[in-house]
């Protein structure tokens, strides 16, 4: 091929390159308030919400992230307003309406007690009906808990059980290790140390990148997801990104 004509060549091709980039398909998804895995008030929105957005522009997408409360980030998921939410638990129902990508991280679920008050260790649920457990509305309670009869009381969130806690109002809750450790350190100050949790965790749940069925291409946008992230694992950045926040 003459010179001329491969310079040519090379620069339709390094065109076209600029103008895929500047025609990037932007994507919206919907997180809530989930520190420490995510959140409007940490930087690049926490880990599960930089790792979620590094793939997916790797994987070529524009990537916007708006912070809402949970019901109405699920509504706009389903109704194929947002395309898709950051760090969603798997369930049945939710598979309805969402393309789910593969595990991203995973949430240690485990019961606290204050102080040496209740049992040392989580065995089995019928253990545990003694105890009347904090929970929070709205969140998917494992299901050997209701199957033992296990007395609850629900609150709105995670911070105001463990406070339910801290004042004597219930002898257990039920929530994540790491929002557990960060929530106590940012609230309790040296009361902290009170809040002991029990192991083994009761239960671990993955968290997702889900698109909605009704994004176009949310097949798509699954795969290229899950091809980058591995990706990220391979190269050693996902282990980078997750380093910075301590994990």
């Amino acid at each position: 091929m003459p010179l001329r004509r491969a310079r040519a060549l090379l620069l339709l091709i390094a065109a076209l390159v600029v103008v895929a980039s500047a025609q990037a398909r932007k994507l919206v998804l919907a997180a809530t308030e989930y520190p420490p895995y995510y959140s409007e008030n940490l930087e690049r929105g926490g880990p599960v919400a930089e790792l979620t957005v590094a793939a997916l522009r790797h994987a070529g997408y524009e990537v916007e992230v708006r912070f809402m409360p949970w019901a109405r980030a699920l509504r706009l998921g389903e109704q194929g307003q947002v395309d898709g939410l950051v760090g969603v638990w798997r369930s049945p129902e939710r598979e309805k309406s969402f393309f789910y990508s593969d595990p991203v991280v995973s949430n240690r679920i485990v019961l606290c007690r204050r102080g040496s008050f209740g049992p040392e260790r989580f065995t089995t649920w019928e253990a545990i009906k003694p105890f009347t457990v904090g929970t929070v509305r709205g969140y998917a309670d494992p299901e050997g808990m209701a199957l033992a009869g296990i007395q609850t009381e629900a609150v709105t969130d995670d911070l105001q059980n463990l406070r339910k806690l801290m004042a004597g109002h219930v002898d257990l809750v039920i929530i994540d290790s790491r929002v557990e450790e960060h929530l106590a350190r940012k609230h309790f100050g040296e009361a902290a140390s009170l809040i002991d949790c029990l192991y083994p965790a009761v239960q671990e749940h993955p968290q997702y990148l889900v698109v909605s069925r009704s994004t176009q291409g949310g097949e798509a946008i699954v795969r290229a997801f899950n091809e980058q992230m591995q990706r990220l694992r391979r190269s050693g950045e996902f282990k980078g990104i997750a380093g910075r926040w301590g994990w």
